[in-house]
């Protein structure tokens, strides 16, 4: 005896909402349709599944036994089907991707571009979000990948976390500003000025900016740095900071193109707070598919990139020797 799928979804779809016209609904079908399939899989069992009363159904011992194995059922199908569906590979797959704000616009939008760019039919949905709420979105299986700042997740036995090299965050302003007329502004003397970004965990290292100080520094809100200008997109707070006396943060790729154009100028601002260590989340035991192993190995080489610009910032400058006649 063989039966369908289509039944147990219709028989759970019932057993779920205690009442044909609603389950109907749901399922987008007519009521009758619905009664004949529920008939149909009762007369195949060989039981009934449902009591019919005037306030509704309710499932018999029968019916409860089938609306605890269905879930079951269903699932195993779904991943079946998820499984085969990962054979169709990079040329017609899908991924969902979040990432915090910084790592969004930084190296999960290159990542994405040079995936895209191999495979263009792949379809892909990449959303900045709370960095804080991506190990769920992971967890629950809305999303197959998480880039975030990293440190702590280790200890979820639940997800495997990749972490990437270390990044430098810089803080950058205006031409004009009256920091570039400081030599190495200290953090703490930064953040006298507003600054435009993200809501930021606050680090250890952050507090410690004011040493000496009774007061935490402007914008320390219960564990978290909470920015005068707050906005989820670094785009924003770079334009900000162009028409403004706001301090922008950034890595060095996010803000190179600025820099370059005149727009901003990196400040010489260093602090142990000013470091992010970037990692890839995704659900432990679950296969990941071609697409997202793709875009895993082009984070990768981003990463890797991204910390050769921060050091090369930061090489010493040869020190050029006279020649004799010099």
């Amino acid at each position: 005896m063989t039966i369908e799928l289509r039944l147990i979804r219709h028989a759970l779809a019932v057993g779920r909402h205690g009442n044909f016209a609603r389950a109907a609904e749901a399922l987008q079908m007519t009521q009758p349709s619905l009664s004949r399939s529920i008939a149909s899989l009762e007369a195949m069992l060989g039981v009934p599944l449902f009591d019919r009363g005037a306030k509704g159904v309710t499932p018999t011992a029968f019916g409860r036994v089938l609306l605890d194995c269905g879930d079951t059922v269903l699932q195993r199908e779904a991943d079946l089907r998820r499984e085969i569906g990962l054979l169709a590979g990079l040329e017609q797959g899908a991924l969902a991707i979040g990432a915090g704000p910084f790592l969004a616009e930084s190296q999960a939008a290159r990542a994405v571009a040079r995936l895209i760019r191999d495979h263009p039919r792949l379809q892909i949905k990449c959303a900045a979000a709370d960095p804080s709420h991506l190990p769920g979105e992971v967890l629950a299986g809305r999303i197959d990948l998480g880039l975030v700042a990293a440190t702590g997740l280790e200890q979820d036995e639940r997800l495997v976390v990749e972490m990437l090299p270390r990044l430098r965050i810089y803080l950058a302003c205006r031409s004009g500003h009256p920091l570039t007329q400081e030599r190495s502004p200290s953090l703490a003397r930064a953040l006298e000025f507003p600054l435009a970004g993200p809501v930021l965990r606050a680090e250890h290292a952050l507090l410690a900016a004011t040493r000496g100080g009774t007061q935490p520094p402007r914008g320390i809100e219960g564990g978290l740095f909470v920015p005068q200008i707050q906005v989820n997109s670094m785009t924003t707070a770079r334009l900000v900071a162009c028409e403004s006396a706001a301090l922008v943060p950034g890595t060095a790729a996010m803000l190179a193109d600025d820099v370059a154009a005149g727009r901003l100028v990196r400040l010489d601002v260093d602090a142990p707070a000013l470091r992010t260590d970037p990692g890839l989340i995704y659900l432990r035991g679950r296969t990941l598919s071609p697409a997202a192993r793709a875009f895993i190995e082009a984070v990768r080489a981003v990463a890797a990139e991204d910390a050769a610009v921060d050091l090369a910032l930061h090489a010493p400058t040869p020190v050029r020797r006279k020649g004799r006649g010099g």
